[in-house]
């Protein structure tokens, strides 16, 4: 008998670990390529050729997806759970009524493993535990096995709350081959993931640089409102916990990020990187928010300082949802056309760059202070930029541009 052929490109798999998981033999161990990105690797010694692993391939074929019914600006009533978001808080107001209401929650965290931080999805059910499933994580979470862990939970009748990246809840639902009318599946909305290995190299890196060892790392620090600010906790040789804010933009990690120099193959031509969700519900920034509503009363619950998010109600599933903590939130109707205005993945994939192989090939030959190095000879007049930029007020930002906008007019 021919072996089983998982994906013939790696434009074709999205590393979800969904065959991982199905597998009944666990014959399938996800493995990091040159780069450090994750593709499935099958164990010819142990597998039964049950073809079991061919029909969960949520990225190969897309289960259904469903285009948003309504469109929200929204914000957390609570100050300490919007501070503790990236955004407005609406993963973790819908998070927190689920995990009040006995259910379990699954998302992507950070935590510090073996001396080194992890990114990868857990499972949490307690309110205590909700925080470090709270804020972005600009890297691929590794699903491990908690697809299994949610279907046993979702056997057994429990809520489930499912997050992530929309080709990560389409690997969920491929696996979980039915419906569940107790699962409830979150979409953010993704830009593309570089890889564990590139991340947990910036961090060692960055580390060094402060002169300590980081045990947490934030990609979104609200110390100057929504925006790509980092800040890095970490501890010295005899000395305690320090911390380091800095523009996301001065570090070549966020920096190539944002221009999409570092994503997996697939990134470029993801097929979820449109206005047909697969979750119950979207969630994401809502950049441009002041822009799009000038006349709008921050006084009202909304505003950039403290982190808006746009929430996409895909599903009469999610409907109800959000019907249930409806009054947790600050709530604006809002349309999709003024959210994808400035959320390019709510209409196209990432754009592909031939840096990208020129960033990674250094990366695979040098490592990554090379490619820190090449960010400070290459990118000089971008670091200034994001160092300005860093220090000038968010509500001063907003009024010069309001006053140039007058101006062109």
């Amino acid at each position: 008998m021919s072996e089983i052929i998982l994906y013939k490109d790696k434009k074709e798999c999205c590393g979800c670990g969904a065959c991982m998981n199905i597998c009944p033999k666990s014959a399938i161990k996800m493995q990091a390529d040159e780069y450090g990105f994750i593709y499935p690797v099958i164990q010819q010694d142990l597998c039964v050729q049950c073809g079991a692993c061919m029909t969960v391939c949520g990225y190969q074929n897309k289960p259904k997806t469903e285009e948003p019914k309504k469109v929200y600006a929204a914000a957390s009533k609570n100050s300490v759970l919007l501070r503790k978001s990236a955004s407005g808080g609406a993963f973790a107001v819908i998070a927190e009524a689920v995990l009040k209401n006995e259910g379990i929650v699954y998302g992507a965290a950070l935590p510090m493993e073996n001396g080194i931080l992890e990114p990868k999805h857990i499972r949490v059910d307690s309110l205590d535990k909700l925080i470090l499933l709270q804020g972005s994580k600009y890297v691929q979470s590794e699903i491990g096995d908690t697809y299994s862990q949610a279907k046993r939970d979702l056997i057994q009748g429990k809520v489930v709350l499912f997050s992530g990246t929309p080709c990560q809840i389409a690997g969920l639902k491929k696996y979980l081959k039915k419906e569940y009318n107790n699962l409830i599946t979150i979409d953010i909305i993704c830009h593309g993931v570089p890889s564990k290995r590139l991340f947990q190299d910036f961090i060692e890196f960055h580390g060094k640089k402060l002169g300590g060892k980081i045990t947490e790392f934030y990609f979104r620090d609200k110390t100057k409102g929504q925006g790509m600010i980092t800040r890095s906790v970490y501890v010295g040789e005899g000395h305690g916990f320090k911390e380091k804010v800095l523009m996301g933009g001065c570090t070549a990690y966020i920096h190539f990020f944002s221009k999409s120099y570092t994503y997996r193959e697939n990134c470029y031509s993801c097929p979820f990187a449109s206005e047909e969700r697969v979750g119950d519900l979207t969630v994401g920034d809502f950049w441009g928010f002041h822009e799009e509503y000038p006349s709008y009363d921050v006084k009202q619950g909304l505003s950039n300082g403290k982190g808006i998010s746009c929430l996409l109600v895909n599903t009469d599933k999610g409907n109800n949802v959000l019907e249930q903590c409806e009054d947790q939130f600050a709530l604006m109707t809002s349309d999709f056309e003024k959210v994808a205005k400035h959320n390019d993945q709510l209409y196209s994939p990432s754009k592909y760059s031939p840096k990208r192989e020129e960033i990674l090939k250094l990366y695979k030959e040098k490592g990554y202070e090379a490619v820190n190095q090449y960010f400070h000879k290459t990118c000089k007049k971008d670091i200034v930029k994001y160092t300005i930029s860093g220090m000038v007020p968010k509500g001063l930002k907003r009024t010069i541009k309001k006053v140039m906008g007058r101006i062109k007019r």
